[in-house]
């Protein structure tokens, strides 16, 4: 009973007959210790306030050069041009902007100029009358006209069309505009971010985007590094995933093993730190215990980056441990590669792996292969 109180979380017990010095200092050093708890969560917590600004997490210098154009730039009513690859983030710089400006009291609206259509995306953003075309029986406000005294966030601006993109220069150009369907001019109050994953320059050159429109939104840009280029930032980034984590799934875990976040600072991250949250929420539903080790990424890493990031060399341990590191990787890979073809049916695995079958249920027990996943995998064999 007593070990299981402990495993509970209980700090100590105590014999009977109890005697009181003996329950005085027991109680004394739970009280030390849940203080010296509270303070380590403070540390953690004043540790990741300290290298961010708002919800963006950084500690590497080109973060800082972020930070403190946000902070330069934010006060004003300047256009700012936000470039970076795709899932660096550039939708929390925008509300960074917003929420630090004069104008954070009023709405911040953002629209993907990438996944409309060229019709649809234009009545999106002007709105139109009634009438305006088949099935516009009422009249309709645009995202200008919703975000009016606060903050439009463009993203994905370089895929607009030329069309679009004379109307919005327009925009900028005299402060008012139009609903599709009407010729009323409606004033525009609104600070226009951009924000593009795409060569803008190259597009520029190639005659696909407008080199007026660009400087019109190019007041301030603002670049920000892919994942890749500021390695030094996950440890930051996992222990606020982390954090989040916890409270999105009511778990009590506590960090990554120094395995798994070697293995997380070895990767590329070709989709940054959407990647980065995507990878870590799978470890934290299929974790059991506390920490996160690095088997909870290695299928992760497998389908990202090929079969040889499965096998990382790690020559700072010992040679014994490394080669169990890999057979262990292996042997999921191996596993789950027959229960793919098998369909996830144990009996057939077991029989072409020349294991017994409750050797085989216990092996995906302990590795937590998911048998629904191998048997929608195995309809593609």
């Amino acid at each position: 009973m007593a070990v299981n109180a402990i495993k509970q979380g209980v700090s100590d017990y105590i014999q009977k007959p109890i005697e009181p010095e003996v329950l005085l200092m027991m109680i004394e050093k739970a009280l030390q210790e849940r203080q010296r708890t509270r303070e380590i969560r403070h540390l953690r917590k004043a540790l990741v306030q300290g290298f961010s600004y708002g919800k963006i997490i950084g500690k590497n210098h080109r973060m800082r050069e972020v930070f403190h154009l946000i902070e330069k730039v934010a006060p004003s009513d300047s256009r700012v041009f936000i470039t970076g690859e795709t899932g660096v983030g550039k939708e929390l710089v925008a509300r960074a902007i917003h929420f630090n400006s004069p104008r954070k009291n009023k709405a911040f609206v953002g629209i993907n100029c990438g996944v409309l259509s060229e019709s649809l995306l234009e009545t999106e953003l002007f709105g139109h009358e009634k009438g305006a075309f088949t099935g516009a029986d009422r009249c309709k406000q645009g995202k200008f006209e919703y975000a009016r005294g606060g903050t439009l966030f463009l993203d994905e601006i370089g895929d607009i069309s030329p069309a679009l993109q004379v109307k919005l220069l327009r925009v900028t150009q005299e402060n008012s505009m139009e609903r599709v369907g009407g010729n009323s001019p409606i004033d525009v109050n609104v600070r226009i971010v951009s924000a593009t994953n795409q060569d803008i320059m190259g597009k520029i050159k190639s005659g696909s985007f407008r080199m007026e429109l660009f400087y019109r939104l190019n007041v301030v840009a603002i670049q920000i590094p892919p994942l890749r280029e500021r390695i030094d930032d996950i440890p930051l980034l996992v222990h606020h995933f982390i954090h989040c984590l916890n409270r999105k799934f009511h778990k009590n875990i506590q960090r990554v093993s120094t395995r798994a976040m070697k293995q997380l600072m070895q990767h590329n991250w070709p989709g940054n730190i959407r990647e980065l949250a995507n990878i870590l929420e799978r470890a934290f539903v299929t974790t059991d215990g506390a920490v996160i080790d690095s088997i909870d990424f290695s299928n992760d890493f497998r389908k990202s980056t090929g079969q040889q990031a499965l096998y990382p060399v790690d020559t700072d341990i010992p040679f014994k441990t490394a080669m169990a590191m890999v057979q262990q990787q292996f042997e999921k890979a191996y596993l789950l590669k027959v229960l793919q073809q098998c369909n996830g049916n144990v009996s057939r695995s077991a029989e072409i792996m020349e294991l017994n079958p409750r050797t085989l249920w216990r092996k995906i027990k302990d590795y937590r292969i998911d048998r629904l996943e191998c048997i929608l995998a195995g309809n593609r064999y």
